[in-house]
């Protein structure tokens, strides 16, 4: 998982937290550089506080200070889980103070989504290519009648890019950096693996975006309702998604089949209410947005995979 994932979560764990340990009293606050002789700098209000702690201390101390004190995240997970629509309701018509700000909830809740992702069905599983494999795509590699077919759209491709008089390097150099780029992958399928661990959650949450643009624009004539709405809207959605799949993964080694296909069921029912509530909209308009929203998260999903796979693949073969 990358590096800046991973630091964005982990200090909006510490961010939860209403008595983080202030270490970093007596210094010169990070924020404005004045000197610290309290819990908080002085001058611009920071917590004199560092989150650079060992991971397990870290999450202890911020989960015990926030389930006895700070009741926020007892106060948002509920209602979350089981009202759907309602948070963004409350949290759009200013009812924040009591609850987790989405964007840190989103956080939390995606970094712990991968960690058992990666933990339970790590990609290296799946890409563990036998030798009879990799021996089979050498040899379609190698085969001149596949080097031909490529060799014929490629030159179809390059008279029409002559045409555009956009220059070309040759056919040959086109169609070995193809085949540098498999073997390369084929020889480190370790790092293949951990690339896509690291591209995966990075560009995973372009989801987000893509659904505040698409409830922007299924809302388009819903004047009472604005951009920032949706985008709360859309943070409480993807994060339903990631506390619930997470569970999911957890609780699948014991679960009946079926469990499965209610869940399914269990998302429809959650994202249409939601959007009957946090939209204030009838039946049948949340039906029917429920209905394009499904279509332009496919086509989200489908192309977020296929670019991690390519990024991966690219990055594994210039290293």
């Amino acid at each position: 998982m990358s590096t800046e994932f991973e630091t964005a979560a982990i200090a909006s764990i510490g961010g939860l937290a209403s008595r983080q340990a202030a270490d970093l009293s007596g210094q010169a606050c990070r924020n404005c550089g004045t000197h610290v002789t309290g819990r908080y700098c002085e001058n611009c209000g920071q917590l004199a506080a560092s989150f650079h702690r060992p991971i397990l201390g870290l999450m202890s101390e911020t989960l015990a200070d926030t389930f006895s004190l700070d009741g926020r995240l007892s106060r948002t997970l509920p209602i979350l889980l089981f009202r759907p629509g309602r948070l963004t309701r409350n949290y759009t018509r200013g009812l924040r103070a009591r609850y987790v700000p989405p964007f840190r909830l989103f956080l939390l809740a995606s970094l712990l989504f991968y960690l058992v992702l990666f933990a339970i069905a790590p990609p290296a599983r799946y890409i563990n290519i036998d030798d009879a494999t990799r021996a089979e795509v050498e040899r379609s590699l190698s085969d001149a009648q596949a080097s031909e077919i490529v060799d014929q759209v490629e030159t179809q491709t390059r008279e029409s890019l002559a045409r555009a008089d956009i220059q070309v390097g040759s056919s040959d150099a086109l169609h070995s950096g193809v085949e540098n780029r498999i073997r390369a992958i084929l020889n480190n399928q370790d790092l293949f693996a951990a690339q896509i661990e690291t591209w995966l959650p990075r560009l995973g949450i372009l989801l987000v975006p893509m659904t505040i643009i698409a409830l922007a624009l299924l809302h388009a004539w819903r004047r009472s309702l604005y951009v920032y709405d949706h985008a709360i809207h859309a943070l409480h959605l993807h994060t339903w998604v990631y506390l619930t799949g997470t569970v999911m993964l957890l609780l699948a080694p014991i679960l009946p089949g079926f469990v499965s296909w209610l869940y399914a069921l269990s998302f429809l029912i959650f994202v249409w209410r939601s959007l009957m509530v946090a939209g204030d909209s009838g039946r049948i308009m949340s039906a029917i947005r429920l209905f394009l929203l499904l279509l332009i998260w496919n086509v989200g999903i489908v192309a977020i995979v296929v670019a991690t796979i390519i990024i991966s693949g690219l990055s594994v073969s210039s290293n």
